[in-house]
C-alpha cells in the first residue's frame, strides 16, 4: 500500500465532505451554534416555568374545624413565601370539596378527623399545581407537628433537644473535587461523545460511498492505477477524521455552553462543588479519553463505511444507517446505569466498553490492564471492519449490483414460479418474526403459560409457509423436503450429541461469570413445566422442532445460502437463532445448536434430521422435568447447566468425547463418490 496515493485519495475525500451542505451543517452549524441556542433557550424557558410554578398562588381548601394553630400557622407561612418571594397558600371555602377538586378550582383540600389528630390531604396528582400544593402543605403540617411535639415535651418538664437529638451525626464526604468532577462528567460525557461521533462518521460514510455510486464517479475512481485497499484507507481516513473533529466540536459547544450558563446564573465554583479543583490530575484521565473516542471514531466509521456501500443512493444509505444509529445510541446510555462497571467482560463490547471506559477513567477507577482490553479490542474490530470493507470493495455485486428488493412488495401476478428467496427476504422475514415475538409471543405466553407457546410455535411456522406461497416458491426445495438416509439420520443424531456437550460446557463457563442468570432459567423452566407429560413434550418438543426449524433451516438457510454461500448461511441462521431467543445467557449456546442443525441439513438435504435433533434436545429437557430421579436422566444432566460442580479434568474429558462424536458425524455425513455422481447428475 503506497502512503502517498492513501494521502491523496484522503484529500480528494475531504474536499467532497466538505463541499457537502449537509455534512457540513452536522459537522460545524448543529454542535457550534444550534446544541447552545437549544440547550440557552431550554434552560431559560424551565426556569422561567419554574418561577412561574413556585411563585403561583394556589387554593386549598379545609373540611372539618381544623386547629386554629394550624391555620394560623398556613396564613404564617404564606406571609413568609411572601416576603421571599415564593408561592404561597390560599385558603378558600367550596360546599362540594370532590368536585371543586376535579374541577380544579381548588388543588386540594385538607379533611380533618379525630379532633385534629388525623388529617387526609387530597389532591389531584395528573394536576402539576396539585403536586406542587401537597408540597407546600407538608411542609406546613411538618412545622405544626414539631410545635405539638416540642409542647408536649416541655409540659413533661423535658428537654427538647436532648430528647429529640440525644445523638448528632455527621456525614463528612472524603472525595476529591476533581473525582466529584469526573464523576459527574463520567456518567454524561461518553453519551455526548458517541452522539457526536455518530453524526461526524454518518454522513461522510454516505457521501463518500452511497454518494459516488449516485454521481457515478466510483466506477471512475476504479479504473486508476490504485488498488482497492489504498482506495479504502484513503476514504476510510477521511469519514474518521470528520467522526473525531465532530466529536471535538460537539464537546468544545458543550463546555463552552455550560461554562456560559453557570456563569449567567451567578454561580461561583465553590457552589458547584469544585472550587478547588485540581485540573492537572485531569490531564491523564483526557488524554486517555481523547485515544479512546479516536479509536471508538475508527470503529464507527468503519461500520458506516460497510453499511453505506451496501446502498445505491443517498436515501437508501439514510435508511440503513437508521438502526445502526440505534445499536450505537442504546448502549452508550450504559454509562448512566448505576452499578455496571468496567470488567473483563464488558471490556469486550463494542460501545459498551468505550462508554464505561471513559466514565471510570474520569473517575479515577481505571486499571490499566482493561483500558489496554478496550484499546486492543477496538484496534481489533477497527481491522475487522477495514477487512471486511476492503473485501466488500472487491464485490462487483456490491459495487454495482441490481438495487435489492423486497420479494414481498411485488404484486404475486408478476412474481414468477419457482424463485429462490433472496437474502433481503429472509432478513424481513426474521425482522417480522422477531417482532411478533416480542410483543405478541410474550403478552400470549405470559397470559396462557404453555398454551401462549403453542399458539407463539404456529404463528412462527406460519410465517414462513405463508411468506413462501406469496412469492411462489418451490416448498420441497426451500425446505429442503426430503426423507433422510439412515446414515444421516445416525449422522445427526452424533452431531447433536456434539454439540450438546459443547452447548452446556459454554453454559457452564457463561454461568460461572454471570451466576445471577441461573435464577432466570430456573424461573423459565418452572413457568413451562405442566404435570402431563405428553402436553409437555409436544408443546416444548415436537412444536419447536417443526415450526423453529421451518423458519430458520428452511427459509432464512435457504436465503442466505442462495447468495452468501454455505458457510455464511450456516453461520448467519445460527446467530438470529440465537436472537431469538432473547435472553442473553442463552444466545451463544443455542447459535451453537443452530450451526449444528444447519450444517446436519446442508450435508443431508433434509429438514427431518435437524427436526429431529431439535426434538431430542428439548424432548431431553422434559424428560429431565417429569423424571428427575431416573439414572439415565441424572447421568445426562452430569453435562447440563445445572451442574456447578464440573472441574478442568471433567471438562477437557467431555470436550474429548464431543470432538469424538463430531469426527463419526462428519464421516457419515460424507458423500460417497456414488452420491456425488448422483448430486451433479
Amino acid at each position: 500500500m503506497r502512503s502517498k496515493i492513501v494521502k491523496y485519495i484522503f484529500k480528494k475525500e475531504m474536499l467532497d465532505i466538505l463541499r457537502d451542505k449537509k455534512t457540513l451543517f452536522m459537522m460545524i452549524i448543529l454542535p457550534v451554534i444550534l446544541y447552545p441556542i437549544m440547550m440557552i433557550l431550554l434552560t431559560q424557558v424551565m426556569t422561567m416555568s419554574t418561577n412561574s410554578m413556585n411563585e403561583k398562588e394556589l387554593p386549598i381548601a379545609i373540611k372539618g374545624n381544623a386547629d386554629s394553630q394550624l391555620v394560623s400557622m398556613i396564613n404564617d407561612n404564606d406571609e413568609k413565601n411572601e416576603k421571599e418571594k415564593s408561592g404561597k397558600l390560599k385558603i378558600v371555602k367550596v360546599k362540594d370539596y370532590k368536585k371543586a377538586i376535579n374541577d380544579e378550582s381548588i388543588v386540594a383540600y385538607i379533611e380533618v378527623k379525630e379532633d385534629n389528630k388525623k388529617y387526609n390531604i387530597y389532591t389531584n396528582s395528573s394536576v402539576s399545581d396539585s403536586n406542587t400544593a401537597i408540597q407546600r402543605i407538608e411542609k406546613v403540617f411538618e412545622d405544626y407537628k414539631q410545635e405539638k411535639i416540642n409542647e408536649n415535651l416541655k409540659e413533661k418538664g423535658l428537654d427538647v433537644k436532648q430528647t429529640l437529638e440525644p445523638i448528632v451525626y455527621k456525614n463528612i464526604d472524603i472525595a476529591k473535587n476533581e473525582e466529584l468532577a469526573g464523576h459527574m462528567l463520567g456518567q454524561i460525557l461518553p453519551f455526548i461523545l458517541i452522539i457526536g461521533i455518530l453524526l461526524g462518521a454518518i454522513y461522510p460514510a454516505i457521501d463518500v460511498m452511497a454518494g459516488e455510486k449516485e454521481r457515478g464517479t466510483l466506477e471512475t475512481l476504479l479504473t486508476l492505477p490504485i488498488s482497492n485497499l489504498e482506495l479504502v484507507m484513503g476514504k476510510y481516513m477521511a469519514v474518521s477524521f470528520s467522526a473525531i473533529v465532530t466529536a471535538i466540536f460537539n464537546l468544545l459547544s458543550i463546555a463552552l455552553t455550560l461554562i456560559y450558563l453557570v456563569t449567567t446564573s451567578g454561580l461561583a465554583a465553590s457552589e458547584l462543588g469544585v472550587g478547588s479543583l485540581d485540573l492537572n490530575k485531569l490531564i491523564f484521565p483526557i488524554i486517555i479519553t481523547i485515544i479512546c473516542v479516536c479509536i471508538f471514531a475508527m470503529v464507527v466509521s468503519a461500520i458506516s463505511m460497510c453499511v453505506c456501500s451496501l446502498a445505491k443512493s443517498f436515501k437508501d444509505a439514510q435508511n440503513y444507517m437508521t438502526p445502526i444509529m440505534l445499536l450505537v445510541m442504546i448502549p452508550s446510555y450504559v454509562s448512566m446505569v448505576p452499578n455496571i462497571e468496567l470488567d473483563k467482560f464488558t471490556a469486550t463490547i463494542p460501545v459498551v466498553n468505550i462508554s464505561l471506559l471513559i466514565k471510570s477513567v474520569l473517575s479515577f477507577k481505571s486499571d490499566l490492564g482493561l483500558v489496554a482490553l478496550v484499546l486492543v479490542s477496538n484496534i481489533a474490530f477497527v481491522i475487522l471492519s477495514v477487512m471486511l470493507l476492503s473485501k466488500m470493495f472487491d464485490s462487483e455485486e456490491i459495487l454495482f449490483g441490481n438495487k435489492a428488493s423486497f420479494s414481498f412488495l411485488e404484486k404475486r401476478s408478476n412474481i414468477k414460479k419457482g424463485n429462490m428467496p433472496s437474502v433481503s427476504d429472509g432478513v424481513i422475514l426474521y425482522a417480522i418474526s422477531l417482532v411478533l415475538l416480542i410483543y405478541v409471543g410474550s403478552i400470549v405466553q405470559m397470559k396462557l403459560g404453555l398454551g401462549g407457546l403453542a399458539i407463539t410455535q404456529i404463528m412462527i411456522i406460519g410465517l414462513p409457509l405463508i411468506f413462501a406461497y406469496y412469492i411462489k416458491l418451490d416448498f420441497k426445495k426451500i425446505f429442503s423436503i426430503k426423507i433422510p438416509k439412515i446414515k444421516h439420520i445416525i449422522g445427526a443424531i452424533l452431531l447433536w450429541g456434539s454439540a450438546y456437550i459443547l452447548v452446556n460446557l459454554s453454559s457452564q463457563i457463561l454461568l460461572h461469570v454471570f451466576p445471577q442468570n441461573m435464577e432466570i432459567i430456573e424461573n423459565l423452566n418452572n413457568a413451562l413445566y405442566q404435570e402431563k407429560f405428553l402436553i409437555n413434550l409436544i408443546v416444548i418438543a415436537l412444536m419447536p422442532a417443526i415450526c423453529e426449524e421451518m423458519l430458520f433451516r428452511g427459509f432464512i438457510f435457504t436465503s442466505f445460502k442462495s447468495k452468501k454461500g454455505v458457510k455464511m448461511a450456516i453461520i448467519g441462521s445460527a446467530i438470529l437463532f440465537g436472537f431469538m431467543h432473547i435472553d442473553f445467557i442463552r444466545i451463544v449456546p443455542t447459535a451453537i445448536l443452530g450451526i449444528s442443525f444447519a450444517f446436519a441439513v446442508y450435508k443431508s438435504e433434509s429438514i427431518f434430521v435437524s427436526m429431529l435433533m431439535h426434538f431430542i434436545n428439548n424432548g431431553l429437557v422434559v424428560l429431565a422435568m417429569h423424571y428427575p430421579k431416573n439414572t439415565l436422566i441424572k447421568s445426562v444432566e452430569n453435562l447440563t447447566i445445572f451442574n456447578p460442580n464440573l472441574n478442568v479434568l471433567t471438562f477437557i474429558g467431555l470436550l474429548a468425547i464431543s470432538i469424538i462424536l463430531l469426527i463419526v458425524s462428519l464421516y457419515l455425513f460424507k458423500k460417497t463418490k456414488a452420491e456425488k455422481s448422483e448430486s451433479t447428475i
